[in-house]
């Protein structure tokens, strides 16, 4: 097994409902409360209190993992089963291995099989073009859960969010649906239209709900990084936009900070709205454009004490000096959040939004030869200031609710009018 040296912060999941599985085309009900807390467990006991995220006071079978279960279940089904020609080892043991790492009721760790990986790393570059809906999704236990929801895309406007379970597509039922296969079937041509039923977990004070989306296809462009100049008056404003934080992002960060240094800008507006994160160190990188060298941007605490970590700025000295706004959404997670939280903390960045996401731990990836891997939490991150935004998210300085309609009218962004009005006040 080799270890990708890759540290992530992976875009997380607004709700509490992490290990909740969704059986709907089995038309189970519900649990109510947890199960009852008694001496003895029965396997139905625990396979319930899993599946519902429910739990026992029921003593641990011990943290030493008996090999010989899977031996047993194994012979029995080669000497008994019925169907032997419908036992592909290969398939059953990544199944397995599915059910074993969620049965953690981590939303940012799971086993990746081989199409999966191959699609995660893909995503990973930041950079992609396809005719679909403009989301990410993988296999969650009986559903499609989705992972990302890109900025100005149709699942965007149609208003999905991470964590959303896709539990239908055009009233197929994604039980039995691998990812590659609700990716086939969700993408299309453009101006076709496909229809979602989603279960959307609950929140606080909010309870779950099922609902259907019809979304129609357009292309989908999804460049991790684009720039601007605005004006205010005679005011120039720099404006750069990042989507996504992957493996091509700094770079394409350096082409527009260098067209932007052409100009002569009075401010800076830094817009990662929709922007779930993705790569911890190339966060960092991104912030020394605008943070002075050998500031901290963030802090991170593992596990294992000793391998606890503190990310200072590289100070490229860009932007450290203009006055910078910073925009956010409810989709703004994980390394976005980290940039957020440095550029107010630090250069006294006012920020211009909507609550920000809430993810405060750390992935990584270690990949299988056989080219599956899983993806698991390792840490967690620390704002300048010490803070963790998990499940807290950021309140932004200046709090404006997106206005759908009026984008839909004229494509006037106000969240983007007022951020231009806050770097104006701190010209001013």
């Amino acid at each position: 097994m080799q270890k990708s040296h890759v540290w992530i912060a992976i875009l997380g999941v607004v709700v509490g409902a992490a290990s909740m599985v969704v059986v709907y085309a089995s038309g189970m009900a519900q649990p109510g409360n947890a199960l009852p807390q008694t001496a003895t467990v029965t396997l139905q006991d625990r396979w319930n209190s899993w599946k519902w995220g429910t739990t026992t006071s029921a003593p641990r079978d011990g943290d030493t993992f008996d090999y010989s279960k899977f031996e047993e279940l194994y012979g029995l089904l080669k000497e008994q089963y019925y169907d032997q020609e419908k036992i592909d080892t290969g398939a059953m043991m990544d199944g397995a291995l599915k059910w074993f790492v969620a049965a953690l009721g981590d939303p940012y760790t799971a086993f990746l099989d081989v199409e999966e990986n191959t699609s995660f790393t893909e995503e990973l570059k930041g950079q992609e073009d396809f005719e679909g809906i403009g989301a990410a999704i993988m296999k969650k236990n009986d559903a499609i859960e989705i992972q990302e929801v890109y900025k100005w895309t149709p699942s965007y406007e149609a208003g999905l969010r991470p964590l959303d379970l896709i539990i239908e597509v055009n009233e197929e039922s994604t039980q039995d649906m691998s990812t590659q296969d609700a990716v086939n079937k969700i993408r299309g041509p453009q101006g076709t239209t496909v229809t979602l039923t989603i279960l959307r977990p609950s929140e606080e004070n909010i309870q779950e709900k099922v609902f259907e989306v019809d979304i129609v296809r357009r292309q989908v462009s999804i460049p991790s990084v684009s720039s601007d100049v605005l004006t205010m008056g005679t005011r120039k404003i720099g404006y750069i936009n990042i989507s996504i934080i992957g493996e091509e992002t700094e770079n394409a960060l350096k082409e527009a900070v260098t067209e932007l240094q052409q100009e002569d800008l009075d401010g800076m507006i830094l817009d990662l709205r929709g922007n779930g994160g993705w790569f911890l160190d190339i966060g960092v990188k991104i912030a020394s454009h605008f943070v002075p060298k050998g500031e901290t941007v963030v802090t991170t605490k593992y596990s294992v004490e000793q391998y606890d970590e503190v990310y200072r700025s590289e100070g490229y000295g860009d932007f450290e000096d203009l006055p910078t706004v910073v925009l956010v959404d409810h989709l703004t997670a994980s390394a976005g959040e980290i940039i957020a939280a440095a550029l107010r903390d630090i250069n006294s960045a006012v920020i211009v939004g909507t609550k920000t996401f809430g993810k405060g731990s750390i992935q990584t990836i270690e990949d299988f030869g056989s080219g599956s891997a899983i993806k698991y939490t390792i840490g967690r991150r620390y704002t300048p200031t010490g803070a963790n935004v998990k499940e807290e998210g950021l309140t932004p300085d200046v709090e404006v609710e997106f206005d759908a309609e009026l984008y839909q009218e004229d494509n006037t962004d106000n969240q983007l009018e007022r951020a231009k009005e806050e770097v104006i006040k701190l010209l001013n």
